[in-house]
């Protein structure tokens, strides 16, 4: 059985199993201490009718006998008989029933049970031993007109419909702008830009929407503030590294190569990290929603050619069409990222690339050959600038962005991302999309 996981759900299960639990005590109290003992006294008072008629009906002249019965059958609603036809012992008894028969046999010292004629399933009937016979006496099913434990049944009933439905309206009233609130916050986790809560309700409800709001507006002004900063940076970097390779370019190589061609990687470095770094700024509030039907395996294909035609190895093979409803922008730089990330790290090795496509979610798989990281560094090198290795040099390594702009994106789009050492060596990226995430 599955347990609820909303708050809803939770708060009115827990609020109509204790009104449940709390009538059905109710009821047994009521039961036990009022309609019972009411029920017994009825029952006995019933026996002693129905002992003291046969008795006296034996005890009268047989001319005064059928004057007694139309009295019984009028003023008592009981008929007396004196047919022997064998009648049907009454299995299903009510509670009322099980005191009858406990009056009957207490007074008479013998077991008596009460019987039903098949034909006539209105009427139950009695043998009683008066005098070496026995009389049969019935009454009918309406001289029985208290139903309590109908009545108890009723009413536990129309209280647990009246509770539950209460309770309902009352839980959903106070769950739902906890449910609005869950959500919009999953929304501005996701990078979109959420909707102004209602700041109306109870006094707590509407001071956490207010303050909720309050700020969702701070963190996206200051989105807004960081990305036109960096920006402006990134503008007045560019400038001058513009300027710097246009005097290289009028500068003679004659000189000396060498120290031309550093400051070319250099100025090629520094445009690099300033790419890198307004991707990662921008990644959270510039990330495109637009949603499109691609084939998986066709984008990871141009992806492999492109590389491979600078003379990268990289072992990929096409599989059938793997059709999917995602930002195809999003996830090529997420790929892209990746697999510069093991060809950067691979030494030279062939990286090798695959795709698992089914009815519920998407896994591509990119391997490397290279020293691979020691788990305790699997979820660091996700952190902004983090790098293995401490130089910083783009020789033996990256900016330290390309796996925190994946991890981004990654959460942006509801992936997963992760990567485990390869028993063989090396490491394995996995990038996990379940098709319902988009």
């Amino acid at each position: 059985m599955r347990h609820p996981k909303t708050l809803f759900a939770r708060t009115g299960l827990t609020i109509a199993i204790a009104m449940l639990l709390f009538l059905l005590f109710s009821g047994g109290v009521i039961f036990y201490y009022i309609l019972g003992p009411v029920a017994r006294q009825a029952a006995d008072d019933l026996a002693a009718l129905m002992v003291l008629s046969s008795k006296t009906w034996v005890e009268l002249p047989p001319e005064t006998r059928p004057d007694f019965e139309d009295e019984l059958r009028t003023q008592h609603r009981l008929t007396l008989t004196h047919s022997n036809t064998p009648l049907d012992t009454l299995v299903v008894k009510s509670p009322f029933m099980h005191f009858l028969e406990d009056a009957l046999s207490q007074r008479l010292e013998t077991d008596i049970p009460i019987m039903l004629d098949s034909a006539d399933r209105d009427w139950f009937w009695v043998d009683i031993p008066v005098a070496d016979q026995r009389l049969r006496i019935g009454f009918s099913h309406d001289r029985i007109q208290a139903r309590p434990p109908v009545a108890v049944l009723l009413l536990i009933l129309g209280a647990c419909i009246i509770t539950l439905l209460t309770s309902l309206l009352l839980v959903r009233r106070l769950t739902r702008p906890l449910a609005r609130l869950a959500e919009e916050t999953s929304r501005f986790g996701r990078g979109e830009r959420p909707d102004s809560l209602s700041e109306e309700g109870p006094e707590e409800l509407a001071l956490l929407a207010r303050n909720f709001n309050r700020m969702t507006g701070q963190v996206q002004q200051l989105l807004t503030n960081r990305t036109t900063l960096l920006g402006g940076i990134s503008h007045d970097l560019r400038t001058p590294i513009a300027r710097l390779r246009l005097a290289l370019e009028l500068i003679s190589t004659e000189n000396d190569p060498k120290l031309l061609e550093g400051m070319h990687h250099d100025l090629e470095e520094m445009n690099h990290l300033i790419t890198r770094t307004l991707e990662l700024a921008r990644g959270m509030e510039g990330a495109s929603r637009d949603i499109e039907t691609i084939d998986l395996g066709l984008l990871i294909s141009e992806l492999v050619s492109s590389h491979e035609s600078q003379g990268v190895k990289i072992e990929w093979r096409k599989p059938p069409a793997c059709l999917l409803q995602t930002n195809p922008v999003a996830l090529n730089r997420v790929l892209t990222n990746l697999l510069e990330n093991a060809i950067c790290y691979g030494q030279g090795k062939p990286v090798s690339v695959a795709l698992e496509c089914d009815a519920e979610r998407v896994i591509v798989t990119l391997t490397d050959h290279g020293p691979g990281i020691s788990e305790d560094q699997l979820d660091a090198v996700f952190q902004p600038f983090y790098r293995l290795e401490g130089s910083r040099s783009r020789s033996t390594g990256g900016s330290g962005l390309g796996l925190a702009i994946v991890k981004q994106l990654c959460d942006i789009y509801g992936w997963k991302v992760r990567l485990q050492p390869h028993s063989e060596g090396g490491l394995i990226a996995c990038l996990t999309i379940p098709k319902s995430c988009c």
